[in-house]
């Protein structure tokens, strides 16, 4: 029975093996200039990611969600420009497959667009 379950749902499903990591040429992270986010994938060799990768980002307030669809390559990098400050956090996933994922935590020097409320 439990090799069958192993083979429905591996333990590795869901496991955080994408990397995102600031460039080191971003000299100062501020709303409205332009972020160089690396990617890397050497946790998930030797199968690798499958298309289409999702790239969520989500800030301080609902105006700076973010959300874009990778179909045909798996970004080595890729740009972002937030339009507030605050604590963001980048999620790079699989939409399927191993449904493999990576986050970044990134802090962005400027205005918050709306004042922060109480839950």
């Amino acid at each position: 029975m439990s090799a069958f379950i192993d083979e429905l749902s591996p333990a590795y499903l869901r496991e955080k093996r994408i990397d995102l990591t600031l460039d080191p040429t971003n000299v100062q992270v501020a709303a409205f200039g332009s972020i160089l986010v690396q990617v890397s994938y050497a946790r998930a060799l030797p199968q690798g990611v499958v298309m289409p990768l999702i790239l969520e980002v989500r800030g301080p307030s609902a105006q700076s969600y973010q959300r874009r669809l990778f179909t045909r390559t798996a970004p080595a990098s890729f740009v972002w420009r937030p339009c507030e400050g605050g604590v963001h956090r980048l999620i790079l996933r699989e939409a399927a497959h191993n449904r493999w994922w990576g986050s970044l935590r990134v802090v962005v020097a400027g205005e918050l667009l709306d004042t922060p409320r109480p839950l």
